[in-house]
């Protein structure tokens, strides 16, 4: 009987684990964006290069933002046109960074399709969730203090 419960209780917490875990990522899309900041195409240049010579839209965007170092990372792709997309837009959230100031990051990035069939990139965007200061619930568009 003993041995039951134990069973019982550990099969509860796995189940209670699994839907917390849901529910934060979930949440962590619904997170509210404050503003966004435009980045300058100067500093994706090795991204550009990657979408001109035909490059995946999750290859590039990966190369837009760099290695990730946190705890949860979201990308979300939504392509205009599904057999031969035209245009995509690629959405990456990240929580949980190793960094004091900065708990996460959103990144919008926009692709067209180009006539040779490459990809160029028309607009990225990116937004910063702080660990402290006066907005903590949302992403901004200044860096964190």
């Amino acid at each position: 009987m003993v041995r039951q419960t134990r069973w019982i209780v550990l099969s509860a917490a796995l189940i209670a684990a699994t839907g917390l875990a849901a529910d934060r990522r979930s949440s962590l899309l619904d997170v509210k964006v404050a503003g966004m900041q435009r980045i300058a195409a100067t500093e994706y240049a090795e991204a550009s290069a990657l979408a001109s010579r035909g490059g995946a839209p999750l290859a590039i965007a990966l190369a837009i933002v760099g290695p990730f170092e946190g705890v949860t990372q979201h990308l979300i792709q939504v392509n205009q046109g599904s057999e031969a997309p035209t245009a995509s837009r690629l959405t990456v959230v990240r929580d949980g960074l190793l960094d004091d100031s900065v708990r996460g990051e959103r990144w919008e990035i926009a692709l067209e399709k180009t006539a040779a069939g490459g990809w160029t990139i028309s607009e990225v965007k990116r937004a910063w969730r702080c660990r402290r200061g006066a907005q903590t619930d949302s992403f901004v568009a200044s860096r964190c203090p």
